[in-house]
C-alpha cells in the first residue's frame, strides 16, 4: 500500500523520514523507506494489540497506561531510555496532519415531498420513497400540440409516402434509366404517352369532391333499384307475388303457422 492512499500510512512514512534525517542521512531510497514504515507500522500493531490484552486481561474494557508499559516490557523495550530519547537536541518537529473535512454525501435526485411515517411504524425504520415512485409513474409522453410542430410532422409523413410510392412504381412498373449498364440505379418511372394528353387539362378532375360522388352513386342506385321493382311489378302483375318478385327483401312477409301439440 503507498503512503499516499492511507493518511495514517502517509503519517508513518513523514516520522520515518523525519528519522532518517535525524540519524544523519541525506537521502535515502523510496523502497527502503517504505521498509522502514512497514516495520515501524507492525511495532505500533504489536504495541496495540499487546496492551488490549492485558486490560482484558485484568476485566478492563479500556487501556490504562500500565497496561502499555506491561506490553512494552513483553517486547523487550527499555521503558528507562523513552524519556531520554523524547528530550534529544536533534528532535526534529513533524506538523500535525490536517484535519480533512467530512465526505460530501452525493445528493439524490428527489421529485415531491416524502411522507412521514404513521404512528404505529417506528421513527428507525426507513422512510418512504419518492412519492411518484408509489402513486403514478407516467409512462408516456404528452401530445405535441405546437402548430409548428404539427405541420412539420405532416410535412415530413407527406414526403415519405410520396417516395415510397415513388420508388414502389419504379419497382413494379416500367422504369427507365439513365444509366445503360446498370438498370437498378437511379430508375425513372415511365411516361405513358396518350393519344388525346390535353383532356387531362380540360377536365379537372381534382375538383371533384368525394361527398358529391357519394351522393350521386347513392341517389343512381336507388333510382335503378325503384325502376327495377316497378318493371318486376308490371310485367308479372298476373302472377304471384312471391314467385314474382325475386328479391327476398321486397317480397311480402308470410306468416308461418302455428303447430298443433
Amino acid at each position: 500500500m503507498e503512503s499516499t492512499t492511507n493518511p495514517r500510512r502517509k503519517a508513518l512514512f513523514t516520522a520515518v523520514c523525519a528519522l532518517c534525517g535525524e540519524a544523519g542521512f541525506e537521502a535515502c531510497e523510496k523502497p527502503a523507506v517504505e521498509t522502514l514504515t512497514e516495520m515501524l507500522q507492525s511495532c505500533i500493531t504489536e504495541i496495540g494489540r499487546s496492551t488490549r490484552a492485558f486490560s482484558e486481561l485484568a476485566g478492563r474494557t479500556e487501556p490504562v497506561v500500565g497496561d502499555v508499559v506491561m506490553a512494552l516490557v513483553e517486547m523487550g523495550m527499555e521503558i528507562d531510555s523513552i524519556p531520554i530519547y523524547a528530550r534529544r537536541s536533534n528532535r526534529s518537529v513533524v506538523p500535525s496532519p490536517s484535519v480533512a473535512g467530512p465526505p460530501q454525501i452525493p445528493r439524490i435526485l428527489q421529485v415531491g415531498q416524502k411522507r412521514h411515517h404513521p404512528q404505529h411504524i417506528p421513527e428507525h425504520l426507513p422512510s418512504f420513497p419518492d412519492p411518484h415512485a408509489y402513486i403514478r409513474t407516467p409512462t408516456y409522453k404528452q401530445p405535441i400540440s405546437e402548430y409548428e410542430a404539427i405541420r412539420e410532422k405532416a410535412a415530413s409523413q407527406k414526403r415519405d409516402v410520396e417516395r415510397a410510392l415513388t420508388r414502389f412504381i419504379a419497382k413494379t412498373g416500367d422504369t427507365h434509366t439513365l444509366f445503360h449498364d446498370d438498370t437498378h440505379l437511379f430508375p425513372l418511372i415511365a411516361s405513358k404517352c396518350a393519344s388525346q394528353p390535353y383532356l387531362n387539362a380540360l377536365l379537372p378532375r381534382d375538383q371533384l369532391f368525394e361527398e358529391d360522388t357519394d351522393l350521386t352513386k347513392d341517389s343512381k342506385k336507388d333510382s335503378d333499384n325503384g325502376r327495377l321493382v316497378s318493371e318486376l311489378l308490371d310485367t308479372d302483375s298476373g302472377k304471384d307475388e312471391s314467385d314474382a318478385i325475386d328479391n327476398p327483401y321486397l317480397r311480402p312477409v308470410k306468416i308461418p303457422k302455428k303447430k298443433k301439440r
